[in-house]
């Protein structure tokens, strides 16, 4: 008979029921900016009714009780409470620990949030002890959530697995770039350079959200960060973001206006239409694009991945490309002139209006050969047009 594979160090916690009282956030909560994690109560609540669905937290709690196959893992906080009693700071869980002390009375939902102020009132269920696991340090507990979200059958999603590497990080931070990197991928069963790329995607996520995404029309929700870690993998791009590397986690020369476009494109959705890379596959055309000053600026002017992408290999090929392209189309237009039934005057009114631009488009190349494609007569060309 197989047996079961234990967690590392899983004998080191120990199960107990703790008063939801004795429970503390923890305040260098890596899912949140430093002013908030380690800042007033009040707006971490807020933070978390706004972008944690701390309602579906309430609802649960209060409609069905506290989960027990799912315990808090804390670590001692070395304090007591004003009646000295010890405190436990928690580790993992603070959502469902915010919930807990909305749901005890220990908190009071923010003044507005009234959905929240009644499925308090409607609770049916208000633990005031729930079960925990308690290690003796956070490190113990990072190890215990690697087993089971990578190794085990809970799979944390792409930003999960980001920040667990990140508080990991803190042990390996202070030795040199490679060297830390290579430790803590031995630790997690990865490569040192998938890792650097994961750290440096997370610096750039939480430099983003810290300034409110730009000013850009986005939440957290909507930023997929399995897309903006894949767009690390192409060096174009690190390169338009003045990054060294993937493995740039310092992000010390990092370009924010360039990051603001970054997230621009792959994120902002506009007029009810998918961002300008709506699909990671898409990301081997950005990265040409942002290798071309040209490209780069028809990409922000009309927001066309294709159109962008063609220039980006320059206006001449580009312009070699759609000509050969009009050709094939012209003539598949030609052959299927014999094989339609019946032919309309809509058909010969399309034909026509080809037949215009057609013959436009040969009057600007004769006329730009003729003038040894001079910029400057180019320039004067349309100006002349403008007036006129």
């Amino acid at each position: 008979m197989a047996t079961q594979k234990k967690a590392p160090n899983q004998s080191a916690a120990r199960s107990e029921a703790l008063p939801v009282h004795q429970l503390t956030f923890d305040s260098e909560n890596p899912r949140f900016p430093k002013e908030i994690a380690s800042g007033p109560t009040d707006k971490l609540l807020e933070r978390f009714i706004r972008d944690e669905r701390l309602q579906e937290i309430v609802d649960s709690i209060g409609n069905h009780g506290f989960f027990p196959g799912e315990p808090l893992l804390v670590v001692s906080a070395e304090e007591k409470d004003e009646f000295g009693d010890d405190l436990f700071k928690v580790v993992e869980g603070n959502r469902r620990l915010a919930a807990l002390k909305l749901l005890s009375g220990e908190l009071t939902p923010p003044s507005g949030r009234t959905n929240i102020a009644e499925a308090i009132e409607k609770a049916e269920f208000r633990p005031q002890k729930v079960p925990c696991l308690i290690f003796d340090n956070e490190q113990e507990v990072l190890r215990y959530l690697g087993f089971r979200h990578i190794t085990g059958v809970k799979a944390w999603g792409a930003l999960q697995k980001a920040r667990y590497a990140a508080r990991l990080w803190e042990t390996y931070k202070n030795k040199p770039l490679d060297e830390g990197l290579k430790l803590l991928a031995k630790e997690i069963g990865s490569r040192s350079d998938y890792v650097g790329q994961m750290l440096t995607s997370l610096a750039i996520y939480d430099r983003a959200e810290k300034s409110k995404f730009f000013g850009l029309d986005l939440s957290p929700d909507d930023i997929e960060f399995s897309v903006l870690s894949t767009a690390l993998s192409y060096a174009n791009i690190t390169d338009y973001l003045n990054l060294d590397s993937r493995t740039d986690l310092r992000l010390k020369g990092i370009d924010d206006k360039a990051t603001q476009d970054l997230f621009d494109w792959l994120f902002v959705s506009t007029n009810k239409q998918k961002p300008v890379v709506s699909e990671s596959r898409d990301l081997r055309k950005l990265a040409a694009i942002v290798n071309s000053a040209d490209a780069v600026k028809e990409l922000k002017a009309n927001r066309q991945l294709n159109e962008a992408y063609e220039l980006s290999k320059g206006p001449e090929v580009a312009l070699a490309d759609l000509l050969r392209v009009a050709n094939l189309k012209i003539n598949s237009a030609l052959s299927m002139v014999w094989k339609a039934n019946s032919v309309s005057e809509q058909h010969e009114l399309l034909a026509m209006q080809i037949s215009k631009a057609a013959r436009a488009l040969l009057n600007e190349i004769q006329e730009s050969v003729a003038s040894g494609n001079s910029q400057v007569a180019k320039s004067k060309k349309t100006t002349a047009r403008k007036a006129d």
